[in-house]
């Protein structure tokens, strides 16, 4: 099985310099984030490259926000949701 067959579907929410990237709202370089020690293969969205992102949780007094995030090779950060098992389509 090759790496690939592997990589599950996540949403890409964008990129960022690192000055600013709202999720939902909320600004994620304002805010403390903290790791859900676990990673996960994405692809980039432009060349379908692999990156390894960690998970990461931000917590505000209204709501709970869980993504993926890394650095591309252009240095640019980049952000991925989970996709909700319901949501997919067969």
């Amino acid at each position: 099985m090759e790496w690939c067959d592997k990589v599950k579907n996540y949403i890409f929410l964008g990129r960022s310099d690192g000055r600013k990237f709202c999720i939902r709202g909320v600004d994620v370089f304002r805010q403390k984030w903290q790791s859900l020690g676990k990673c996960d293969i994405v692809l980039d969205p432009d060349d379908k490259t692999p990156y390894s992102f960690s998970f990461y949780k931000i917590t505000t007094p209204d709501r709970e926000i869980v993504f993926l995030a890394g650095k591309f090779r252009d240095d640019n950060w980049g952000f991925y949701q989970d996709i909700p098992e319901e949501d997919l389509i067969f």
